[in-house]
């Protein structure tokens, strides 16, 4: 059972594709940052936006190496150095450039939520241990239902925190209709929901009972992918009146991104199905 997407084992394959994965998604948080304004009279320091544009060209050479197959499996140690090396330049950002504005430390949380999963992933430790993210759980002593509950806890974090950084760009929030903005509200409030459940499942776990949260987790999981690919096609049903012609592309670059990760979710989640049927 390996922690990237609860499956038997973590083959080379898997490896490598995770590490591009991983590195390109990197990059995208990077190119959304230097953008980062949502409105505000924030200034990122000059110092940050040269880290971040090193950063960036690493990632995108380790993403680019790894899909051209140039560079050896154990480069991925490279891409993790990278990584801590990331992490510990947003948590100066989080308090030294986007501190008294929510909306953005938000959105530094959050890739610093992910770039903590990218270390647990490979099994790289971090201050906490070798979980997920620095909160207080463990993986239980079973690998497999560790690995199970660790990453729908994590994910419905990350899924909790989406529905706000899209309704954050106002041309959307301003675009879509009433329906959508409480879907995206109950989204949001659902995923924290699991997030208690999964806390309070009582030690040692029980197979039916995590089945019961998983089930609601994948459903919740695959309607907001649903809803995400819906934005991205411009629905009617979602939206007031024709948006796209207002919307900049990097919000659709943004909603790319979310898609990406729910997608990646559906596919962890079907490894977990075949051991909690």
């Amino acid at each position: 059972m390996n922690f990237i997407n609860c499956a038997n084992s973590a083959s080379p394959e898997l490896m490598r594709k995770t590490v591009i994965f991983w590195s390109e998604n990197s990059a995208q948080h990077i190119t959304s940052l230097l953008k980062l304004t949502n409105g505000t009279t924030a200034v990122l320091q000059d110092f940050f936006k040269e880290q971040l544009k090193k950063c960036y060209e690493k990632f995108k050479a380790i993403n680019e190496g790894f899909r051209q197959n140039n560079l050896p499996l154990s480069k991925y140690q490279e891409f993790i150095r990278l990584n801590t090396g990331f992490i510990n330049l947003l948590e100066r950002i989080k308090f030294e450039g986007f501190s008294g504005y929510p909306v953005l430390q938000q959105s530094v949380f959050h890739y610093i939520y992910e770039a903590r999963y990218i270390n647990a992933v490979f099994s790289a430790k971090n201050p906490s241990g070798n979980v997920l993210i620095t909160l207080n759980f463990v993986p239980f002593l079973n690998q497999n239902y560790g690995c199970f509950y660790n990453q729908m806890y994590f994910w419905s974090i990350i899924g909790s925190m989406h529905p706000s950084l899209l309704m954050g760009n106002n041309a959307f929030y301003n675009a879509i209709n009433g329906y959508s903005k409480e879907f995206l509200t109950e989204v949001t409030n659902n995923f924290n929901a699991i997030n208690f459940k999964l806390s309070s499942i009582k030690k040692p776990i029980k197979k039916n009972v995590l089945a019961e949260v998983f089930e609601e987790f994948k459903y919740l999981n695959d309607n907001f992918l649903e809803f995400l690919i819906s934005v991205r096609q411009n629905n009617p049903k979602i939206f007031t009146s024709p948006s796209l012609a207002r919307l900049p592309s990097s919000f659709y670059s943004a909603v790319d991104h979310q898609i990406a990760e729910h997608t990646l979710v559906k596919e962890i989640n079907e490894n977990i199905e075949k051991y909690l049927k």
